[in-house]
């Protein structure tokens, strides 16, 4: 791949105003990393826990009315 190998740490500190929050980004990252790490023993895989990665990090809720109901509430 032609794609930079260190894009994560080059541009999320370009994107964000404080090292604080470069910092918790990555810790986030690295946690789901971890997470993701243990999938088959944790019983989290990708689509679980890109989902509840998301709401945590986004503070979303499940209203159950799916996908178009999520989708219009981060308008």
């Amino acid at each position: 791949s032609h794609m930079a190998t260190d894009a994560f740490h080059t541009f999320i500190p370009i994107s964000v105003e404080s090292n604080a929050r470069v910092q918790i980004i990555t810790d986030f990252f690295d946690l789901v990393a971890a997470i993701a790490a243990h999938g088959k023993t944790n019983g989290l895989g990708g689509h679980k826990l890109s989902r509840y990665a998301g709401w945590w990090a986004f503070g979303h809720f499940d209203t159950g009315k799916g996908f178009d109901a999520g989708y219009k509430s981060w308008e």
